[in-house]
């Protein structure tokens, strides 16, 4: 193993997910590699230019070899072409709440994202295939400035499907919101409801729709941070989650790591967890490498022909976008009682890539909007 290392790491900061940055390190650090770490905070990932300098100072003062880094999507390209035009190979990863329009390729930054956007357009695609064809959106204002519902629409316009409505809860819920939720979709013509929320919106929408009997006339179909609080015991129609990775054992690796992680930390590991993880596995691989070479010439060799394994499967970086490519999944929640569920993996999405290939080299159809800050980060 390539020894005396060194490894640069920007973390986010998150008010409604504190633990975010601690479980994206202990995720990293789980390999133990006879490595330094050098860490820097880039706040809620809106400051590009905090993100430059912070690079700056991990590849000029601290002389990293590689950085690891958990990013959002602001003016991401300036932040891409800056590693790329300095010859850093910089590991970046990502939620993948948004639509990275025009971002393309670049020498030496690599990307391994959770794939909410993939998620969403797949599951488009899935309606598609079952023949749903009526579809509701029911999201928060905050997560309503993400790319999702962006994602879901390519799928919908392509397939011919159709939006049987938007219900948006405000930034400021009423004190009747729940009456308002029903309202809006009690009784309409709404094969599956795509539900997005997170944080403290997500614990809202429980609140709201445990009021109501939307859970038992509608099929939702919900993203991973969504799920929050139990409202889903003895419901009469199923729920599913969308993701390409949740806690379960499917996978005899995705169950070693989660073994280790309780092992370690005496608790489960997090989506942010298991990012770090694989991240870690990259490093792992590459430093592993017999050839004790550490040029950026030989380092970028062995990212471009790497292959490991990983929790989510075969971890490689394609050729034509840099970034690694996983199945999504369709989990169905199993409410054993009023206080456990657990998740049921009962569909597989399949994904050659081809989605996200598609928008990293088309500029996009309109200004973007939407909040600049990395998702989850508020």
């Amino acid at each position: 193993m390539i020894s005396d290392t060194k490894i640069g790491i920007l973390y986010l900061q998150s008010a409604h997910y504190k633990t975010m940055s601690r479980d994206f390190i202990r995720g990293i650090k789980m390999n133990d590699l006879p490595v330094q770490y050098f860490m820097e905070s880039i706040g809620t990932g809106a400051n590009d230019r905090l993100i430059i300098d912070k690079i700056q100072k991990l590849h000029h003062q601290d002389e990293v070899t590689f950085i690891i880094a958990f990013l959002g999507h602001h003016n991401i390209k300036a932040i891409y072409e800056y590693a790329a035009e300095n010859e850093i190979i910089l590991i970046a990863s990502d939620l993948g709440a948004t639509m990275p329009y025009g971002i393309g390729k670049h020498e030496g930054v690599y990307i391994n994202s959770y794939g909410l956007n993939e998620s969403s357009y797949l599951l488009g695609e899935y309606f598609a295939k079952n023949d749903i064809k009526n579809i509701f959106s029911s999201s928060s204002y905050y997560d309503a400035g993400y790319g999702m519902l962006a994602a879901m629409d390519i799928a919908i316009q392509k397939n011919k499907l159709n939006f049987s409505g938007h219900y948006i809860s405000p930034f400021h819920p009423r004190e009747t919101e729940a009456a308002y939720m029903n309202e809006a979709m009690s009784g309409k013509n709404i094969d599956a409801v795509f539900g997005f929320y997170s944080g403290l919106y997500a614990e809202e929408h429980s609140d709201f729709i445990a009021q109501t009997n939307l859970l038992n006339e509608l099929t939702y179909y919900l993203t991973p941070f969504s799920v929050k609080k139990n409202v889903y015991y003895n419901k009469l129609n199923p729920i599913f989650v969308i993701g390409s990775w949740l806690e379960n054992s499917d996978y005899d690796l995705n169950s070693l790591f989660i073994e280790q992680y309780k092992k370690e930390y005496n608790n489960a590991p997090s989506i942010f967890s298991l990012l770090g993880y694989e991240n870690s596995i990259v490093l792992k691989t590459i430093l592993e490498n017999e050839d004790s070479d550490s040029s950026y010439k030989s380092l970028l060799a062995k990212m471009k022909t790497l292959t490991a394994e990983g929790p989510r499967g075969t971890i490689c970086f394609e050729n034509n976008t840099n970034r690694t490519v996983f199945n999504h999944y369709l989990y169905k929640i199993v409410a054993n009682d009023e206080n456990n569920f657990s998740y049921q993996r009962v569909e597989t999405l399949k994904n050659d890539g081809g989605f996200i290939q598609a928008i990293l080299f088309h500029e996009s159809p309109s200004q973007p909007g939407g909040w600049q800050n990395a998702y989850l980060c508020h």
